[in-house]
């Protein structure tokens, strides 16, 4: 496990360069919540992501990429932060496309760091100023708002929230997320099955992307 405040800020991952901005990350996320791409599609996608030249190792990489999303914790535990509470077994907290505007919004008025100008800012580090956005502010309302028990509140609170949940609630596309830590699993079971074929799928769509020599 990473400690950000003793280890840094990671730019590589066991000695392979990686883009570690928080935008390549976001798009990550959109990506396994595209319900028109299909599993193998997702792994490339994403991949391009993170590394600038994807590294041959191709369960590696995906590790990798598992590793670096979840900022060095692992994504089996049970941790109370923002991307736990996006876990397909618990209510959905924020998506980055759909609460892109009170996102902006909250960093902007809170550090004064505007999302869209500036040049980079770390994937963890964005997701520690994340997490650390006030409660004043509109989107960790909102998170609230969508996350609440509200079964033990009084009549008059649980209806308030009720009614912003609605308010605020968000679309859910067709299919189900594909997390990373479920992404990593299908890998590692197509392994069990079919590895060659999965690997010779991944490899042939590399080789057939890469510009003529």
């Amino acid at each position: 496990m990473n400690i950000l405040l003793l280890d840094g800020l990671p730019e590589e991952y066991e000695g392979i360069p990686i883009s570690a901005d928080f935008r390549n990350m976001i798009q990550v996320d959109l990506i396994l919540n595209d319900p028109d791409i299909n599993d193998i599609e997702k792994t490339i996608a994403s991949l391009y992501q993170l590394y600038p030249e994807i590294p041959q190792d191709i369960p590696k990489a995906i590790k990798g990429l598992e590793w670096f999303y979840s900022r060095g914790k692992d994504l089996s535990t049970e941790e109370a932060d923002l991307q736990n509470k996006n876990a397909p077994n618990q209510k959905k907290a924020f998506d980055f496309n759909q609460d892109a505007n009170y996102i902006y919004a909250a960093f902007y008025a809170t550090y004064n760091i505007s999302l869209t100008t500036i040049d980079f800012l770390h994937w963890w580090e964005f997701m520690a100023l994340f997490e650390g956005l006030p409660e004043t502010t509109l989107i960790q309302r909102i998170i609230y708002w969508r996350t609440a028990d509200v079964s033990k509140m009084d009549k008059q609170e649980r209806s308030y929230v009720l009614k912003m949940r609605k308010q605020f609630e968000l679309v859910e596309p067709n299919s189900k997320k594909l997390t990373l830590e479920e992404l990593n699993q299908q890998t590692k079971d197509r392994v069990a099955r079919r590895f060659a074929e999965a690997e010779a799928a991944v490899r042939q769509e590399l080789k057939q992307e890469k510009p003529p020599i």
